[in-house]
């Protein structure tokens, strides 16, 4: 009793809802390892190695500069783009080719190809970001998350081998040669094109960004990267490397659990208080013992905790603004924008830690004028960010997670309004009363059509709002799927838009020639289980 109590438990907690096709996992595991491996050869080759003159030096103020400029015109790029895969490769060309020209160390060709690298990754990193939030939902999105940098930051740190060896450096191009050809052959069977019809929207992109709670957590991501950013650079030292990949290991496991399940917010305030401990010792990092462990130790199970959680934070509420439906139109630029706070405010961390250390060592005096900011700016930062925090809105609500109990009816039908197939998720007890399905079908293509004619407007109705009813709707090329929901629940548009897209690619043909014989559509029932049941499997077919 007491093992199946336990297994009950890891399905509910951590593999329930987790579901998402082979291909695209493995497109996603093998870009973001792409984008991962040049990522660490340049922080390691550029800031990690030595500390004297970071950030003044020729080579690093264009890498900085690129990078900037490049995150500010990535996202619009990325959203007039709609074949996602081209956009990617296309830029990963850019970066093996900056790599190849920096080999000619100190010549115009070597700048050019850091300016080339700093130039692509920001195009790659944010069409990555758009795939994986279209692959997940706010239910999923944690995890698997979690699940794609754990193992692909633990490959990724061979790039500190390539980062620290003047010979191996030269064969950085090579590695992401051969990873370009791994990921030009997934793209054969993973694609991702956006179409017209998703990116409709009567929102502006000023407005979505200069919303109450879409600036609260823009501000947080911002506060919170600048405050790891300034502790970082301000406490190296000897990291030992095994403490910092368990540590690391669990805050992204832990982390990735709690997003999902417990909330956004309550899981980044939560996070943050832990960071809190650590920066009221952080003056004691640099001393061989603090609170009875090594120096090295502390330091490293800090950095294991600070940098993950950045990361996660980053990702998932980012994903999770840019998954509303209005908000499609601009999923590359909320995207980027959000990675440009995260990048500005970390290397502004870096950057106010050297300049005011500087500014200290011109004279003594100075102590006593500002005593002791370093030490305090942080603590300081730390409650700002924890009460800025608490009147944020929370994404993840109860609700959401148990969806599967607020489903009634699926139905499909054609654009005649002929039902192909119905499910009843909760069937009434007296199934005499029931109204045909026929005439259910008819109904809603009644409505749809009429709304259409009424109100001049070619967009399609996505939902009908009744009280104790929602009614949401998804339109393929020969059908119509139509799922009723006791809750508005956004997540359900997700999954409604993937069941139907699912439909549609199995019985395209049997819709497309449709004379009036539904037998071949009961197959349908193993797509609705698919999508429409709490799985607790991590890949579909």
């Amino acid at each position: 009793m007491k093992v199946q109590s336990l297994k009950n438990w890891v399905n509910k907690t951590i593999v329930r809802d987790l579901s998402i096709s082979k291909s695209a996992f493995i497109y996603l595991f093998v870009t973001l390892f792409s984008i991962l491996l040049p990522l660490e050869v340049l922080i390691f080759k550029y800031g990690v190695s030595y500390y004297e003159g970071l950030m003044l030096d020729l080579k690093r103020a264009i890498l900085v500069v690129s990078l900037g400029i490049s995150f500010i015109i990535s996202g619009s790029l990325v959203d007039r783009i709609k074949d996602k895969n081209k956009n990617f490769n296309i830029a990963f060309l850019i970066c093996i080719a900056g790599f190849f020209l920096s080999n000619f160390t100190d010549t115009v060709f070597d700048y050019i190809g850091l300016a080339c690298i700093a130039s692509a990754l920001p195009q790659m990193i944010v069409v990555w970001f758009t795939t994986l939030v279209h692959e997940t939902n706010i239910l999923n999105r944690g995890r698997i998350t979690s699940l794609l940098l754990i193992i692909c930051f633990f490959l990724g740190l061979i790039g500190v081998v390539f980062a620290f060896s003047t010979i191996l450096y030269y064969f950085v191009f090579i590695i992401e040669a051969i990873v370009f050809l791994v990921v030009f052959v997934i793209s054969k069977s993973y694609k991702y094109i956006e179409t017209e019809e998703r990116l409709q929207s009567n929102k502006k992109f000023r407005e979505i960004v200069l919303e109450k709670h879409a600036f609260r957590y823009l501000t947080s991501l911002g506060i919170l990267s600048f405050i790891v950013g300034n502790t970082v650079i301000r406490y190296t030292g000897d990291i030992d490397i095994l403490t910092l990949a368990l540590s690391s290991f669990f805050v992204l496991v832990l982390g990735g659990v709690l997003l999902d399940n417990v909330g956004r917010k309550f899981s980044l305030v939560g996070s943050i208080l832990i960071l809190s401990f650590f920066i009221i010792f952080s003056g004691l990092f640099n001393q061989d013992f603090v609170l009875g462990l090594p120096g090295p130790i502390f330091l490293s199970v800090f950095y294991g905790i600070a940098i993950p959680s950045v990361f996660l934070f980053l990702i998932t509420i980012s994903g999770d603004f840019s998954t509303d439906r209005g908000h499609l139109k601009y999923r590359g630029r909320i995207n980027g924008l959000f990675t440009l706070i995260w990048f500005m405010s970390l290397i502004g961390g870096f950057i106010f830690h050297v300049e005011l250390t500087n500014f200290y060592e011109l004279d003594e005096i100075y102590y006593f004028w500002i005593p002791d900011f370093l030490d305090r700016l942080n603590g300081f930062l730390l409650v700002v960010l924890l009460v800025w925090m608490m009147a944020m809105k929370e994404f993840l609500t109860s609700k959401e997670v148990d969806w599967a109990s607020t489903i009634r009816a699926l139905y499909v039908f054609n654009y005649n309004g002929v039902c192909v197939y119905t499910r009843n998720f909760k069937p009434k007890p007296n199934r005499s009363e029931e109204i045909s399905e026929d005439l259910i079908s008819g109904g809603l293509t009644g409505i749809i059509t009429l709304i259409s004619e009424i109100t001049e407007n070619k967009k399609r109705l996505r939902i009908i709002h009744k009280e104790g009813a929602k009614i949401y709707f998804n339109y393929g090329k020969h059908h119509i799927a139509a799922l009723i929901s006791s809750t508005y629940l956004p997540v359900l548009f997700k999954k409604l838009d993937a069941f139907s897209s699912a439909f549609e690619k199995r019985f395209g043909d049997e819709l497309a020639n449709f004379h009036g014989r539904v037998n071949p559509f009961e197959s349908a029932k193993y797509i609705v289980d698919k999508f429409f049941t709490q799985k607790y499997a991590i890949f579909t077919k």
